[in-house]
């Protein structure tokens, strides 16, 4: 069979993309400047498993770590190469890259009318994420979290299939996977406990029927188990940490609480349109400059006066202040002009604007599925943007119901280049900032003057 000259240059793309992701881990990338904490945190912390269960455990605040142990657990016992650091950080890549793989699968069971190499396409942005990248090649546990999370998306998508056919006939399994998916996906990074909670808060008012509620509560409560164990070994929700770590013995309360997250709404908005920017370029190309316009203008300028408004009255001076977290975006902002914000409040206005969107689009699925997680990302006192990476690209194209999607795959070719090319630019331009422009956290003090 002769293949289409476009279908080669997609296979010569896929294929170049894959070799980047595994020439960035012999090349010792790291591209978020997190590679390192591997050497003080990560791999401690799994020797000490291999080592000694319960000393670890009774210990583990000791590790300066204040997640559960899930990932470091795995490490220790199941992956065959944790005794030696570089086949480790290798294992770790390969994992990852099976991530690619199963993304892959997934979105080409849920978009079956789409050419393959096309859906790898897709797929393969998250091997082009920086934060995704720096995890594999330095072996953190985070991607653990991300496998769990896009099984757990898939089967959330099968119940609710199984819902819309409305005939009682539901597919237990489908519920019971995908309690143990997210439960696993919460234990590697405890900031997913916003999907158990999005998938009860969309039975809720999707009216979903007694067997699927009773058969999610009951499997919860099973898959819940080693976590109440964990609670009551430890005392508490979390392990005793050191006094730099949690301020006067608590993490619940100090780094963790409510009230930052009006603090982290423009940061959190950022994100939503730092990772939207291109899908609202696809977009704008299939529908054109006045209806795209109309749909966008009065949400953007709305939210863009309330926040020049709030910023003329000095509430939102601390944007002008980060040293750590804020994401690429108020980064980018400072080299153009140190301890201003406005790039960032422009985009903040954008992931204003999308949510506004999706929310009106699709309220009883885009808002029970959207609406926890900015809750729960909003409570770090320090929020990074790898909370969000590969996160929002994942709920887009898995999760949301929208018309963005219908666009995106109008034109998959064109889509996929767009798509494609904000990512290399963001890596590129991740590479260049933690590898040329500034190699250390103390040159980007000096930078900004602090």
């Amino acid at each position: 069979m002769i293949l289409k000259k476009n279908t080669v240059y997609k296979i010569i793309f896929i294929f170049l993309i894959t070799f980047s992701f595994f020439l960035g881990y012999f090349l010792r990338e790291n591209s978020t400047g997190g590679g390192g904490e591997f050497y003080e945190l990560s791999w401690p912390i799994i020797q000490s498993f291999r080592k000694d269960f319960l000393y670890t455990l009774e210990n583990y605040g000791l590790f300066r770590d204040y997640t559960i142990p899930f990932s470091h657990i795995l490490n220790a016992y199941i992956n065959p190469f944790s005794s030696e650091i570089e086949n480790f950080q290798l294992s770790t890549t390969i994992i990852s890259f099976i991530t690619f793989l199963i993304f892959g699968l997934i979105l080409r069971n849920l978009f079956k009318q789409s050419n393959i190499f096309d859906i790898y396409l897709i797929s393969s942005t998250i091997l082009l994420s920086p934060f995704f990248r720096t995890s594999a090649f330095w072996g953190k546990n985070e991607n653990y979290g991300w496998l769990f999370f896009i099984i757990a998306l898939y089967f959330f998508h099968e119940i609710k299939k199984d819902m819309e056919k409305n005939d009682g006939k539901n597919n237990i399994s489908n519920i019971v996977l995908f309690c143990f998916t997210s439960a696993c996906a919460l234990y590697a990074r405890q900031a997913l406990i916003f999907l158990p909670i999005s998938y009860f808060l969309f039975l809720f008012f999707n009216g979903a029927n007694k067997k699927i509620i009773f058969t999610s509560v009951v499997s919860f409560l099973i898959f819940a188990i080693p976590g109440f164990l964990l609670i009551w070994f430890w005392g508490s929700p979390y392990p005793s940490l050191p006094e730099d770590i949690a301020p006067h013995g608590g993490l619940i309360g100090g780094y963790i609480k409510f009230g930052h997250i009006l603090k982290n709404v423009p940061i959190l908005l950022s994100f939503i349109g730092f990772y939207f920017l291109p899908i609202l370029f696809i977009e704008f190309y299939n529908l054109g400059y006045k209806i795209f316009i109309n749909k966008y203008f009065k949400s953007f300028f709305l939210s863009l006066s309330i926040f020049i408004i709030l910023s003329t009255t000095g509430l939102l001076d601390y944007l002008g202040e980060y040293t750590l977290a804020g994401g690429a975006i108020l980064k980018v902002n400072y080299l153009i002009y140190k301890k201003n914000f406005f790039l960032l409040l422009f985009f903040s206005s954008i992931g204003f604007s999308v949510l506004f969107r999706l929310f009106n689009e699709n309220p009883r699925n885009n808002i029970t599925l959207l609406l926890p997680m900015l809750v729960i990302y909003g409570f770090p006192k320090n929020l990074y943007q790898e909370y969000a990476e590969p996160l929002i690209l994942f709920i887009f194209f898995l999760g949301l119901n929208t018309d963005l999607k219908k666009w995106y795959f109008k034109n998959i070719s064109l889509s996929n280049i767009v798509l494609i090319s904000y990512f290399l630019i963001y890596l590129a331009g991740s590479i260049y900032f933690k590898h040329f422009a500034f190699t250390s956290y103390e040159e980007w003090i000096i930078f900004l003057g602090n």
